[in-house]
């Protein structure tokens, strides 16, 4: 993926954001940019005669262990790749507030937001977490929603795992085919500016991961006739952006969000525009039904992309 400014991760005490941010260190190598660890706690509850110092003094230090913990296995994590650190520099930060609230604030600048799939009150639960699922439609940036299925982020210095066959079983009806993990990157593909710069950012990951993408067109939802000719030449238009990418195009019928919901039992990563057909392309916060739908019930990381300015936009006109 391309970014150009930080990278943050919302972190709590759970494996899951560890593993988002061990993801995200991965994901930024080369990039240049900062990393940064944002761990947001609640204020600490006051008894009848004031604060209890000697309590929140303790709580605050074992607050900030948490993401020093994190940071340095980061950093383990980072120089243990074959190629050496990278150098990416790892900020922490502890605020007291909301965690919604707080998180939304740090958005102004800022390339990807990184979120577990659940927190730490969800042990190996499969139902996303309240923020999780809350939080994204209210951030201007793009958001990855990172899921952990069939190994660690820890496990290997040098790539992001494939799942493995036990975790893509779950809501596999075997017509997707293939074994699980074959698909790599899925994007929801329709005639939207969303979706083309869904596909954009979806295909540099497949490129820069060496994975396969796969277009999928909910072409019931499409309602026209010229929607086929559109998808192939949208394919057209990402090979000529990325040429080392393998793409293929895949026509369904169906609701667009029980295909991507599906297609996910066998995939890396589902990419999906915020926002779809009819969305106005200022509206760069607030989810559409789709990406609300897949977002709650996918069975594999999903990437929510916002709208933006970018010029191989107006490449995807001339092809077409």
């Amino acid at each position: 993926m391309e970014l150009n400014s930080d990278v943050i991760v919302g972190i709590d005490d759970s494996a899951q954001s560890g593993e988002a941010a061990a993801w995200a260190l991965k994901e930024m190598r080369g990039s240049g940019q900062r990393l940064r660890l944002i761990h947001v706690i609640a204020p600490a509850p006051l008894h009848e005669s004031g604060p209890h110092g000697a309590d929140e003094a303790q709580r605050n230090a074992a607050d900030h262990e948490v993401v020093t913990r994190l940071r340095d296995r980061l950093i383990e994590l980072d120089a243990s790749h074959p190629q050496g650190a990278s150098g990416t520099e790892i900020l922490t930060e502890v605020i007291v507030g909301d965690p919604a609230e707080q998180l939304c604030t740090l958005d102004y600048d800022t390339a990807l937001f990184v979120l577990g799939h659940h927190g730490a009150g969800q042990i190996n639960s499969r139902r996303i977490g309240t923020i999780s699922f809350g939080l994204p439609g209210h951030l201007l940036s793009s958001v990855l929603v990172h899921s952990t299925r069939g190994g660690s982020e820890f496990d290997d210095p040098a790539a992001h795992p494939m799942i493995t066959d036990d975790a893509g079983a779950a809501g596999a009806d075997g017509a997707d085919g293939g074994r699980s993990g074959s698909a790599g990157v899925i994007v929801g593909l329709d005639t939207s500016e969303y979706a083309g710069i869904a596909a954009l950012d979806a295909a540099s990951f497949a490129v820069d991961n060496g994975v396969p993408l796969r277009l999928l067109v909910g072409i019931d939802a499409l309602e026209d006739p010229t929607a086929r000719d559109l998808a192939e030449a949208d394919l057209a238009w990402l090979r000529s952006e990325f040429p080392r990418v393998d793409a293929q195009l895949e026509f369904r019928s169906g609701d667009p969000a029980d295909l991507l919901i599906r297609a996910s039992a066998h995939a890396d990563l589902v990419v999906i525009g915020k926002r779809g057909i009819g969305a106005f392309a200022s509206m760069t916060s607030q989810l559409g039904r789709t990406s609300s739908a897949v977002l709650s019930a996918a069975l594999s990381s999903v990437l929510l992309v916002t709208y933006r300015s970018d010029p191989r936009l107006a490449n995807r006109g001339q092809v077409r």
